[in-house]
């Protein structure tokens, strides 16, 4: 492991952390039993992970890489964000071993925490796809030297790692993958009550957040879309054309004639979408 400082796995043993743990265990739970998909279930079986007992960071970290190949990398802090990329990138993942208190109980600080960074990341690690997905995520990152680029990743981190769903079946309704889906209530929430037509299909992702960041772009400011990816793969492809626009971002404009063109998916395909996703909030 090369993030030496982030050698010493280390969670709180107090009482109170174990009672703070089932209860955001349980809260969770409880909004997502009718929006997570099958596999992310069965995964928190396998990792052994349960409301009743603080996640045992050296069992974790063994039964991860048998399973994965990726090595977990404890901390007791956030690290800084160009190191968690380019650990990323050699499939390591900095996981964050403090655990909130009840004082933080809806805002821990730095905005991760042990909960979050496990219950948000470790059963998706499990899926070779979604597992593949994020290291290429990191490697994007050697890509993103202007701030242009490093703005564009991270609005496409935000949107598919964090807020990204998934629709495996035509007309199924979207379920979440993305990390503050799956550990925070409010996004949730935000979610459950998004009109269907904020839901757009993965494929020019990129090209889109691209275009959002262009000159101009804030004229036509909107509510921003929830992506739906059909399966990992998706994903994959979409990271391979965020690539192709981090290289793009990184060169000089040589003009207004070089700005891109407003942003916007064709209104027929968004609404024909749209019409596909509508059980969302009622199916």
């Amino acid at each position: 492991m090369t993030l030496h400082l982030l050698a010493r796995p280390h969670h709180p043993a107090a009482p109170a952390s174990a009672t703070v743990w089932k209860m955001l265990f349980d809260r969770q739970q409880a909004l997502l039993h009718r929006w997570v998909r099958p596999e992310f279930t069965r995964a928190l079986a396998e990792l052994g992970l349960r409301r009743d007992a603080l996640p045992n960071p050296a069992a974790l970290t063994q039964l991860v890489h048998q399973r994965t190949g990726w090595a977990l990398l404890f901390t007791g802090a956030p690290v800084a964000e160009a190191a968690y990329y380019a650990a990323l990138a050699r499939r390591e993942l900095p996981v964050v071993a403090r655990l909130r208190t009840f004082s933080e109980f809806d805002q821990p600080p730095g905005g991760l925490d042990l909960f979050a960074d496990v219950l948000g990341r470790l059963p998706l690690l499990l899926e070779p796809g979604y597992a593949e997905a994020l290291q290429q995520l990191g490697q994007a990152w050697a890509l993103a030297s202007t701030p242009a680029a490093l703005g564009l990743l991270r609005r496409f981190a935000r949107a598919t790692f964090e807020l990204g769903l998934l629709a495996l079946a035509p007309g199924a309704r979207p379920q979440p993958y993305g990390t503050a889906l799956l550990t925070e209530p409010g996004p949730l929430h935000a979610l459950a009550a998004a009109d269907a037509t904020r839901l757009r299909p993965l494929a020019g992702a990129a090209r889109y957040l691209a275009q959002q960041a262009a000159p101009g772009a804030a004229l036509l400011a909107e509510a921003s879309p929830y992506f739906v990816a059909h399966d990992w793969a998706e994903l994959t492809a979409e990271l391979h054309h965020l690539r192709q626009e981090l290289a793009a971002a990184r060169r000089p404009t040589l003009g207004p004639q070089a700005s891109a063109k407003p942003a916007g998916t064709a209104p027929g395909r968004a609404q024909a979408f749209a019409a596909r996703v509508s059980s969302l909030r009622h199916g």
